[in-house]
């Protein structure tokens, strides 16, 4: 299984400008690039555990659940990490009166 790269963080510009609902956006796009890559590990773990499902790889079916679990765990936490900081760059955006 190949290891999926995390995005880098936000656009520079972004923090440069203090553009908090431009970041808060950003946070929130990722949250759901997360969320989908979540979504893809979990489906390719129930592709593992299908009883036809014979592995190509030295690695046992049991394996390959593991590491899709594992990442699945992983893109999910990151994902509420995400989402968190949407949530607090939406709250410093200065209220427009």
């Amino acid at each position: 299984m190949a290891v999926m790269a995390c995005s880098t963080g936000p656009p520079r510009e972004l923090i440069e400008r203090n553009d908090h609902s431009g970041l808060a956006t950003w946070y929130q796009q990722e949250a759901l690039r997360l969320r989908n890559k979540a979504e893809e590990m979990r489906q390719m773990a129930e592709l593992y555990a299908e009883p036809s499902y014979r592995p190509a790889s030295k690695e046992s079916k049991s394996d390959l659940i593991f590491h899709c679990r594992s990442f699945m765990d992983y893109y999910t936490k990151a994902a509420d990490e995400a989402e968190a900081l949407a949530k607090v760059h939406r709250e410093q955006e200065p209220s427009i009166p």
